[in-house]
């Protein structure tokens, strides 16, 4: 999980991806992409550590990653953050015509305490929120904003969440009802 903003190369160009999408429109297919916003990997090709410290991760291992599957969690807090994830939606949207994304792990991005193996993480492997709870507040916020300008830029484009925890609202609007985190679909 590393190409936010690139085509994968071994598949081909860019033109060649615009190309199979212009063609599956033409043939009555929508396209949608899987998008990972709550983890990425450790690898050298990745952003881990990007400037020789924890850039795009939370600092605090607790918050930063998620050792069930060997990868980072994007820190939420910070704006540059996320301005790079929503940017990355916008630019698959704009730039090559994506009819809808799937986001990956969002369960993992709702909980501080996820834990893919055994349900929540045990007290002291993780970091409770400013009021006590297990929600993850921030990653909330980020989910409201990123459905709520991609569905005002592009009214047309679905937004899938992989929920797998039972989060209430996950499909509702925010605007109609507290809480919501205004997925077209859940997962």
């Amino acid at each position: 999980v590393a190409g936010y903003y690139a085509c994968y190369s071994l598949l081909g160009s860019p033109d060649d991806f615009k190309f199979l999408v212009d063609t599956l429109h033409r043939g009555g297919i929508g396209v949608i992409m899987d998008f990972v916003p709550a983890h990425f990997c450790k690898d050298a090709c990745s952003f881990a550590s990007f400037d020789g410290t924890p850039t795009f991760e939370y600092e605090d291992p607790r918050e930063g990653e998620q050792r069930d599957w060997g990868t980072k969690v994007f820190n939420f807090r910070k704006n540059e953050v996320r301005s790079f994830l929503l940017g990355s939606v916008l630019f698959w949207a704009e730039r090559y015509h994506v009819d809808g994304f799937r986001f990956d792990a969002v369960s993992s991005m709702l909980y501080r305490n996820f834990c893919s193996t055994e349900g929540f993480k045990r007290e002291g492997e993780w970091i409770k929120n400013e009021h006590g709870g297990n929600a993850n507040l921030e990653a909330i916020s980020f989910l409201r904003d990123l459905n709520r300008v991609v569905h005002q830029r592009h009214p047309g484009v679905v937004t899938i969440a992989e929920e797998s925890h039972a989060w209430g609202g996950v499909t509702w609007e925010e605007s109609d009802h507290h809480g919501g985190l205004g997925f077209d679909l859940k997962w």
